[in-house]
């Protein structure tokens, strides 16, 4: 069970949603095409950790994300998020066709 810290409180991580392709620079650097709309994707509960574990032959790509608690349908907290990225293998699942996470 993934849960977080928001002041005083422990609080179980129900759902991540992400915004994507929303940093031109970063969409030039990977030769993406431009999205005409927001790219909207989720990521799994566990994806949220307060431990950094990675196993990797490969050079890891990081991004930093703004983090958004919403509860009620209101903001109730904002924290810092680190984004770690297989890029070589994400590469390649793509242009397969094939799902990446």
């Amino acid at each position: 069970m993934s849960v977080i810290q928001v002041e005083e409180k422990k609080v179980k991580v129900g759902k991540v949603l992400c915004v994507g392709r929303n940093y031109v620079e970063h969409i030039q650097e990977l030769n993406n095409a431009m999205p005409e709309q927001m790219v909207v994707f989720n990521k799994p509960a566990t994806s949220v950790s307060t431990k950094l574990t990675s196993l990797h032959q490969e050079p890891l790509h990081y991004e930093a994300e703004i983090c958004f608690v919403i509860k009620n349908g209101q903001y109730a907290a904002v924290g810092l998020g680190l984004d770690l990225t297989k890029r070589g293998l994400q590469s390649t699942l793509k242009e397969k066709g094939l799902p990446w996470e």
